[in-house]
């Protein structure tokens, strides 16, 4: 049990990083600097992927904290970068995926 408290602690952590990356990708895109935000999306995936991983090892502990809802997030999120829509892209981060994270990361307790 106390190594899933360690990797939650852990998680947390990531949740804030991921959080403000949300507000710092929001602006690449809302002036108009498609390829910085690009790049470092790439980058945040990785780090969402790495977050869909640990989150199936809590899951037990933190039920509130769904795969699935972020998954659907992350879907919208998608879908407006392949129509290059990236004013929509910023909004879906910031007003969608950023409250998500920091939902998590008021969720998670440090044990």
């Amino acid at each position: 049990m106390e190594n899933i408290y360690f990797l939650a602690r852990s998680i947390k952590e990531l949740l804030l990083n991921l959080s403000q990356r949300c507000t710092a990708l929001a602006e690449l895109y809302q002036t108009s600097e498609e390829k910085e935000g690009n790049t470092r999306f790439i980058y945040f995936i990785e780090d969402i992927n790495t977050l869909s991983e640990a989150v199936s090892h809590i899951h037990s502990v933190y039920p509130e904290i769904s795969i699935d809802e972020l998954n659907s997030k992350l879907a919208l999120v998608l879908e407006q970068m392949e129509n290059q829509d990236f004013l929509y892209v910023a909004d879906l981060l910031k007003f969608e995926l950023q409250p998500l994270l920091e939902f998590w990361s008021g969720t998670i307790i440090d044990g």
